[in-house]
Formats: C-alpha cells, structure tokens, sequence
C-alpha cells in the first residue's frame, strides 16, 4: 500500500505543525519562541528541516539538521548536527524515519555541508545500528559528583534506575583544590569580544570541534529563550583564560546542577581546575543533589574532573554515542549498501579517532 504522507523541505508556516506533532510525542514539548531560536537564528546559517506530511498540511514526521561552523584539523567548514527526529505514533512502522534521514542527508549535501554529526541512543536497537554503520566515533560519558548523599540513597532505595549509586557514593572522594592566585573567576551575562581572542589562542590546541566564538556563544547561551544559564570567564590582566556555562535541571527526584559546557587554556594555571572549584561552588549554594558533565570519551578534561572529586557514572556507560558522516551530493543512505564511497569512515583514521573530538553536551542543542 503507498503511504498517504509526502516528504517534503520545511515551508514558511509549518512551525505550528511541528510543534502538534512534537506535543503528540512527548505530550509536552519546547516552545514557539524556542524553535526559532533553535532553527532559525542561529548565526552559522539557516537549518535543513524535512518533513513527511499529509495533503491537508498535518506534519507527521519531522527530522532536523542545525548548522555549526567546525574545526577540521587546520580548516574550518560548515558542519551539521542532526536533530529531532520524530514520526507521530499512528504513523510508525512505515518507513517515515528512513525516508527522512534520506531526504535530509541529501538535501545537506546539496547545500555544501561535507559533515554532518549527531549523538544517538545507543538503547535504540535498530535504529542506532543506522548511525553505528554512518560513522561510530565513540560514546558520550557523564563525569557525576554527588552533593547530597542523604538525597540520592534515598532516590535509588525507591528508584530501580539509581543501582550506579552505591557504588557511587563508596568510591566518591573529596575534591583536591584548584586555585591559581593570578586567575580571578567572573560571572557575565554575554560574550564580548575578547572570547574571540582566546578562541583564537586555544582552537589549534584541539582538531575537531565546534567553533566557540562570541557570536555562536552568546546565541547558544545568553540568547536560549528557555533555559537560564550562568556563565563565568577566568580572568587574567583582562584577558579571558577560559569559561564555564551552568545549567540546573531535574532527572527523576533529584536536583541536577549540569556543567553544559567548559574551555580553558593548557598551561600550569590550570584554568579548567579553577573553573570546575566555581561550578561545584556555585551548585552547592543552590542546593542541588548532584553534578554532572556529559563529555565524549578520551576528552581531554577528564583528568581534572576525577582531581576535583567527580566519578563517571555507571548508568550512563555506553547509552549515548557520538557518530559522523561523510556527506557527498547525490547519494542517499542505503542501508544494505551503507553507502560506502560516501562514508568510508572505517578507513577514516582522522575522524575515527575519538581522542581527535572536543565534544560536550552543549554541542548537541
């Protein structure tokens, strides 16, 4: 039977349709103002949306590619995050999700994007197959401390998904001070241009890694229309050593504070340590049960997060995983294929090496 839907690029006018469907989906869903921030004003150019639709305009399926300006070794060029895939519950079982990573990878393609990026659940079964065979690079960790000890063994007595905390809270150690007496640490409200001279210091230090000038960051965080972050800048002479950007949220009963993104200078001032000292500081005054940090693996900060008292959480271990593909005009994903003159990512040494990646949780909006 062919399907009565259509697939289709996004049109003026079909936010309200989106939004419908993201609601039947999750029952609850972001707001108006938070998909055009998210889709439309993002200052790395404009997003590839596509759609499966009915004639009458009812969007049933929706997948989503917001572009990024990256670092790739010494160049830069214009990379895509995929995002928000979804295919209404009456429509599953049909193929909606298949044809739109086609369609959307094409239409990527088609506008010069040569790479294209995402984090899968790898809890998806055949699903997260698509994108291990796309480009596998590594899994995402989460770097966990636990504030409220009282807080979280009384969540897992009750809660099945806290079995990580016991083991937890039996290995957890207290943090070894970071402090430098030259690097003073400021909380602002936006970026200004001197974020754009130490991204201009730190980027040859890292190989793969979206770029984190003044006007992606303050889009990213001073500009989100929902979530209120706090940032702070290391400060030295009244130049900008590094940054931190914090987040609070709830998972389960318990309070999360969440270090959403990090950056600081390599040298023996260890700008990160004393950045890491504010956030825990700062989330402690505001009572939160536990801290975290999703990272990719073999980031090159871990090292300071287990000094200052963090542990990699056991729940999150290999559930999220970061994958990339290689986007050439013309050709569409073919599963039984796996479309290898496109990708041919296993020969790929210099993307498959997940120690190349500079990847946190802000870089997945």
């Amino acid at each position: 039977m062919n399907p009565s839907w259509k697939v289709r690029k996004y049109r003026d006018g079909d936010e309200s349709g989106i939004l419908e469907l993201m609601k039947a989906i999750y029952g609850r869903w972001h707001s108006p103002q938070y998909w055009e921030w998210k889709y439309k004003k993002n200052p790395a150019g404009s997003s590839i949306i596509c759609l499966a639709a009915e004639e009458d305009g009812k969007v049933v399926g929706h997948y989503g590619s917001i572009p990024f300006s990256m670092k790739l070794g010494n160049s830069y060029v214009k990379a895509s995050f995929n995002t928000d895939g979804a295919t209404h519950p009456m429509y599953r079982g049909q193929g909606v999700f298949s044809v739109l990573v086609n369609k959307c990878h094409l239409e990527v393609a088609a506008n010069a994007i040569p790479l294209t990026y995402g984090i899968a659940d790898a809890n998806l079964g055949p699903t997260y197959k698509r994108y291990e065979w796309a480009g596998h690079i590594c899994f995402m960790v989460n770097m966990i401390k636990v504030i409220d000890r009282k807080a979280v063994l009384r969540s897992y007595l009750g809660n099945r998904h806290l079995g990580w905390a016991p083991r937890v809270l039996k290995k957890m150690r207290s943090a070894t001070a970071s402090d430098s007496s030259s690097v003073t640490v400021e909380q602002v409200n936006r970026f200004d241009s001197r974020i754009d001279e130490f991204w201009t210091t730190i980027s040859p230090w890292h190989t793969v890694i979206v770029r984190r000038d003044q006007r992606h960051l303050n889009w990213r965080y001073a500009d989100h229309p929902e979530q209120k972050y706090k940032i702070y800048t290391a400060m030295e002479h009244d130049q900008i050593l590094g940054y931190c950007v914090l987040g609070t949220g709830q998972w389960r009963d318990l309070e999360f504070g969440y270090i959403v993104d990090i950056m600081g200078v390599r040298d023996d001032r260890d700008t990160v340590g004393c950045l890491v000292k504010t956030a825990v500081e700062y989330f402690e005054g505001c009572g939160v049960d536990v801290i975290a940090c999703m990272m990719s693996e073999g980031h090159p900060y871990q090292r300071m997060f287990r000094r200052a008292g963090f542990l990699t959480s056991p729940l999150s271990r290999r559930q999220r995983a970061l994958y990339a593909t290689i986007n050439l005009q013309g050709t569409a994903i073919d599963e039984r294929k796996a479309y290898s003159q496109a990708l041919a990512l296993s020969q790929n040494h210099f993307l498959r090496n997940k120690t190349n990646w500079f990847m946190m949780s802000a870089d997945a909006p």
